[in-house]
């Protein structure tokens, strides 16, 4: 039987919201495969899948219509982005800070996305909780196996798919006690505050074997 969800909040997720992580996915997704010397077609597909390849994924795990595809102006924008990022790509990556804190933007957009769209289907908190996570890294984990690259989220290093989660379960709480615009703005500015600081603080994210017994002991020693 297929589910049918149940809408607690009327309405839809703000344009601008939707819009400007489309955007602002596809200019960085451009960008990244523009730097990994990329043809031009495939510099335009993957900042195109980037754009809302996240938001693909959470579509079709909420069972409704994909916006991407039933909406022109979602193809349009990553469309004209992409090739912003194909255009402009090498501007943005020699200021490192820069490239790294619109990746950044990009995680928070779509972990707010995903988790407030999952909401307003009457989701379960744990299954918001999963659907922005992996509406913030999918659109990622497309453009890197496209590239040939190992995705961020199976690599060592600063924190990605946490920080998706940790801005997720920010924007939750802020959610829940009817402050949407103050969830959505400060979610996305923990998102980028969060990598700014693993990157600079040299955090890493957690490991398997960060769970181990003997690896506290070893800490405390």
């Amino acid at each position: 039987m297929p589910f049918e969800p149940t809408f607690i909040t009327p309405g839809v997720l703000p344009l601008w919201l939707d819009i400007g992580a489309v955007a602002l996915g596809a200019v960085f997704g451009a960008t990244l495969a523009n730097s990994r010397q990329a043809p031009l077609l495939g510099v335009l597909l993957v900042g195109i899948l980037l754009g809302f390849g996240g938001s693909m994924i959470r579509d079709i795990l909420l069972n409704t219509d994909i916006n991407a595809l039933v909406h022109g102006r979602y193809i349009t924008t990553a469309v004209i982005a992409s090739i912003i990022g194909a255009l402009l790509g090498d501007l943005l990556l020699k200021p490192m800070w820069l490239f790294t804190m619109l990746d950044a933007t990009v995680m928070g957009l779509f972990a707010v996305i995903g988790t407030e769209k999952a909401l307003l289907f009457g989701m379960p908190i744990s299954s918001a909780l999963f659907i922005g996570t992996l509406t913030a890294i999918g659109g990622g984990i497309i453009a890197d196996l496209l590239t040939g690259v190992k995705p961020d989220v199976m690599s060592r290093g600063p924190w990605s798919a946490s920080m998706a989660l940790v801005s997720a379960c920010w924007f939750i709480i802020w959610f829940e006690q009817g402050f949407v615009r103050f969830a959505e703005l400060s979610s996305i500015a923990l998102c980028v505050l969060l990598r700014a600081m693993a990157i600079w603080r040299g955090w890493e994210a957690p490991h398997a074997d960060h769970l181990k017994p003997n690896t506290w002991i070893k800490r405390k020693g």
